[in-house]
């Protein structure tokens, strides 16, 4: 996995979740590093926890996924575009906020997407966090806020399968 979708997938959701208790796969774990103003508590394997944020590469059981956050918990995973109309429309029966977002690597667009019980990925970013990353590549706050514009075709596309 590139540094860039790996710091696009655990800052975006670090950045905007209240909370520091974080399921991901263990690749991921330095990324959360990054946040000088913040202390994550990572677990790379499932257990009995509710978390606030959680992290796959590959969307698995969404049902599953939505029972293991808590009341404002978010989940990131990867879209198969920013048309991914079955994904958005599977999340959006469960979670309050989905919406697609990308990133840029390589001269070419990469979806990944948001799902929350609360928070807005725009609206609820929290500024002390994504203003003081260090070290990171790809990421900062203007790409955090940047990456959930989509283009009007698009938009006109998927607004009926996605909540904001």
């Amino acid at each position: 996995m590139s540094q860039i979708k790996k710091e696009m997938m655990a800052l975006i959701g670090a950045c905007v979740s209240e909370g520091t208790k974080v399921l991901a796969p263990s690749e991921f774990n330095n990324e959360f590093k990054k946040i000088i103003t913040a202390k994550f508590d990572i677990f790379n394997e499932d257990s009995e926890e509710k978390y606030d944020l959680i992290i796959e590469d590959t969307p698995t059981d969404y049902i599953r996924i939505y029972q293991k956050l808590n009341d404002k918990g978010i989940y990131i995973t990867t879209a198969e575009s920013l048309t991914d109309k079955a994904l958005f429309e599977n999340l959006s029966k469960v979670f309050y906020i989905v919406l697609p977002y990308y990133y840029i690597e390589d001269n070419k667009i990469h979806a990944l997407v948001f799902a929350s019980k609360k928070p807005h990925p725009t609206a609820d970013i929290i500024r002390h966090r994504s203003d003081f990353v260090e070290n990171a590549y790809y990421y900062h706050t203007d790409i955090h806020l940047a990456s959930f514009v989509m283009p009007k075709h698009i938009f006109e596309e998927i607004k009926d399968v996605i909540k904001l």
